[in-house]
């Protein structure tokens, strides 16, 4: 994996200042996240640009959820389709022209477990970016565990679960994802 992991403690995670950025941007995006027609796109980029680290595409459908906008970073030309669940709290840098289908699902976190002597609910958070770099298309389905790289032009089929690096110009299908082939 590209990215390190780093452990978060929990109290990190549910601080005041989170509830209150979350609690804000839920509000006024909440109230657009289900709209489906074409001008409802540009009232969601107007909300979540007003919390993202940097957002630069309009292209945001109904139902797309986001934790953690403001660790979030969208490049030109890129699209995220319906029902999409995107939790940033480790980071998420998506590049220029990347199409995301729907149902795809990106987390930059875990909960920690090793330590048998503390409950899983009491243990601090595994966190990792993930970065999907320019011209990647991510199948309806795909889920794309924290810590990953996708290059750029690369291609992830339908259902896959991302857990390693993909390089780019690769398409991996498959769950764990394997490279099958490159464009040419």
């Amino acid at each position: 994996m590209s990215a390190e992991t780093t452990k978060m403690k929990r109290s990190k995670m549910y601080s005041a200042s989170n509830y209150i950025k979350h609690g804000l941007f839920f509000s006024f995006y909440g109230l657009f996240k289900y709209w489906s027609f074409p001008f409802s796109n540009i009232l969601r980029f107007l909300i979540l640009k007003c919390f993202a680290k940097k957002l630069k595409s309009k292209h945001i459908k109904d139902g797309v959820t986001f934790f953690f906008p403001q660790n979030l970073s969208i490049g030109k030309n890129s699209s995220i389709n319906e029902g999409c669940f995107i939790h940033a709290l480790g980071g998420i840098e998506i590049g220029n022209g990347v199409r995301i289908a729907p149902q795809t699902t990106i987390h930059t976190y875990e909960h920690g477990f090793m330590d048998a002597s503390i409950p899983v609910y009491k243990q601090d958070y595994l966190v990792a970016k993930v970065v999907i770099e320019d011209d990647v298309w991510i199948g309806a389905g795909v889920q794309i565990n924290k810590g990953v790289r996708i290059g750029k032009g690369a291609v992830i089929g339908g259902g896959s679960v991302v857990t390693k690096d993909i390089p780019p110009y690769a398409i991996a299908v498959g769950s764990p994802a394997k490279v099958i082939k490159y464009r040419e």
